[in-house]
């Protein structure tokens, strides 16, 4: 596990979307990256809410 108090890139959240996307639960990507399933969690949902937004912008005419 990454020592506690390191910070999270973000080409690891990235990574930690684009395996979420591809069917992995947190424990499993947490394992993968040597990152917890909480923290995992935590900058998958911000990762989704910045795409989710991102795509909203986009969209308005």
């Amino acid at each position: 596990m990454a020592a506690k108090g390191t910070r999270v890139t973000q080409k690891e959240k990235e990574k930690m979307w684009q395996l979420f996307q591809d069917g992995n639960s947190f424990v499993k990507i947490g394992k993968k990256l040597r990152r917890s399933p909480d923290t995992v969690s935590r900058y998958v949902h911000e990762y989704e809410a910045a795409v989710s937004a991102a795509g909203y912008i986009l969209n308005q005419k």
